[in-house]
């Protein structure tokens, strides 16, 4: 028995095939322009941190604090450890009260102003022939010495401010900081270990990425500094998602035993959820 299908049911069906044969003719053009743009495709590459930084002391000592642990983010400037330094704060508090103290300037400052007026007071008497020369000369010799121990003492407390700034910086050179914002990947050490020449913690930055990859030198002239890539990570729930990397260098000696040369690209990575570490496919595009 044969099914008849009323008119509007046939035009709904065949208007529904006609959609969906147009919607896969897009997709197919929309992956050949894709396939089209490909200078070097199906590579593969490694994403990595863009900075790995092993980070220890400047001078020996033993450790006393660490403020963090493995897998914290830290922001430039964070101090992630301190070693013993009770010795340089006790310098560091005597250099700031001895630049800060004032009493002696001001005996001295004190001294002069008398020397001035009794300068003053002697020529006075000079003139009306009621003091000899030399007793003038006397006075006038201590003014002066009065006014210079005056600039000595300036003198003294601008190397006292000096000496504080020294006792600073010989305080920080106890401390372990981050000098970028980043992820810590290693703890070395541990507190009451002394240190001398060791890292420890290990920082990496993870925004931005970079990628590196090898090309045959036959793609020498076809990649360029700002090109843009299309990566994919060999990661679950990121092996559908395709991300965009710019080339930032390139080097400029190839490896003459395998005719290839490196290409270092730049993955922005804002919100810290693309990993690091992992193997990636990279196809690069013409801009």
């Amino acid at each position: 028995m044969k099914s008849k299908l009323s008119f509007p049911l046939r035009t709904i069906i065949l208007g529904t095939g006609l959609a969906s044969c147009i919607t896969l003719m897009l997709l197919a053009d929309a992956k050949h322009v894709d396939a089209s743009r490909a200078v070097v495709s199906d590579l593969e590459c490694v994403v990595q941190p863009s900075i790995v930084a092993d980070l220890g002391v400047a001078v020996p000592g033993v450790i006393k604090t660490l403020h963090y642990e493995r897998a914290d983010y830290v922001a430039a400037g964070t101090v992630l450890a301190q070693l013993d330094a009770d010795l340089e704060k006790a310098s560091l508090a005597l250099a700031e009260q001895l630049s800060k103290t004032t009493t002696a300037l001001e005996l001295r400052q004190l001294n002069a102003a008398f020397g001035s007026r009794t300068l003053k007071r002697n020529k006075a008497l000079y003139q009306q022939s009621s003091l000899s020369q030399q007793t003038l000369d006397q006075v006038e010799t201590e003014s002066r010495i009065a006014r210079l121990q005056v600039e000595q003492e300036r003198e003294n407390q601008e190397v006292a401010r000096l000496e504080a700034v020294r006792a600073k910086a010989a305080l920080d050179r106890r401390r372990v900081v981050s000098p970028i914002d980043g992820a810590i990947t290693e703890r070395y050490k541990s507190v009451g270990e002394y240190v001398s020449d060791e890292p420890v913690f290990q920082v990496a930055q993870l925004d931005p990425l970079r990628i590196e990859v090898v090309v045959g030198l036959e793609y020498l002239n076809r990649i360029e500094s700002g090109m843009t890539a299309a990566v994919t990570l060999d990661v679950e729930n990121f092996d559908d998602k395709e991300l965009k990397a710019t080339v930032r260098r390139i080097d400029p000696v190839a490896d003459a035993a395998s005719g290839t040369y490196g290409i270092w690209l730049e993955l922005p990575n804002p919100d810290l959820t693309i990993p690091s570490g992992v193997r990636c496919q990279i196809d690069f595009l013409a801009n």
